[in-house]
C-alpha cells in the first residue's frame, strides 16, 4: 500500500500542475477574447486542447491507483479513508484541495469565458444586420425567418445589446 500511495501522490502533483497551467491559459484566454486578439486566442485554445489531454491521461492513471484501493471509482475521500498512516492522508488530502479548488477556479472561469463569446457573437451579430440595413434598407423590412418587420424603428448602433 505504500508503493500506492506514493503513485497516488505523484499523480495528484502532476494533476495540480497541469491543471495549473490549465488555469493560467484559460485566464489568458479571457484577456484575449476582451482584448479581441485573434491569433493569440488560437494559440491559447491548442495549448488548452493539450492540457486538457494531459489531465485526462492523468485521471486515468488516478483511476488506475484507485483500483488498487478497492475498485476503479473510488474517490480521493474514500482513499484517504482507507490510508492508515495519518501524516500521508492529510497530505493526499491537501493535495485533494488544491485539485479541487483549482477544478472550481477553472469552471467559474469558462461560464466567464462563455458569456464573453456568447456578448461577442451578440455584439457581431448585431453589427451585421445593422451593416445589412444600411445597404439594403428595404431586406430591413423582414426578420430572419421571412415575415414583415412589425417595429421599423430605428435602435442606433450600440455595443450594449439587451441580453436576458
Amino acid at each position: 500500500m505504500k508503493t500506492e500511495i506514493l503513485e497516488l501522490e505523484e499523480v495528484l502533483n502532476k494533476e495540480i500542475e497541469a491543471y495549473s497551467k490549465l488555469e493560467k491559459y484559460i485566464l489568458d484566454k479571457k484577456d484575449s477574447l476582451i482584448s479581441g486578439d485573434i491569433e493569440k486566442l488560437r494559440n491559447i485554445d491548442y495549448e488548452i486542447e493539450k492540457f486538457n489531454s494531459e489531465t485526462g491521461i492523468l485521471e486515468g492513471k488516478r483511476a488506475k491507483i484507485a483500483s488498487k484501493f478497492g475498485h476503479e471509482n473510488l474517490s480521493l475521500r474514500e482513499i484517504i479513508k482507507k490510508i492508515e498512516k495519518e501524516d500521508k492522508a492529510e497530505k493526499i488530502s491537501g493535495l485533494r484541495i488544491k485539485l479541487k479548488n483549482l477544478a472550481e477556479n477553472i469552471q467559474r472561469q469558462n461560464k466567464i469565458n462563455n458569456q464573453l463569446i456568447k456578448h461577442s457573437l451578440n455584439i457581431l451579430e448585431f453589427s451585421i444586420v445593422s451593416i445589412a440595413n444600411a445597404l439594403m434598407p428595404e431586406a430591413s423590412a423582414y426578420n430572419n425567418f421571412g415575415k414583415i418587420n412589425n417595429n421599423q424603428q430605428s435602435k442606433g448602433v450600440s455595443s450594449i445589446n439587451h441580453e436576458i
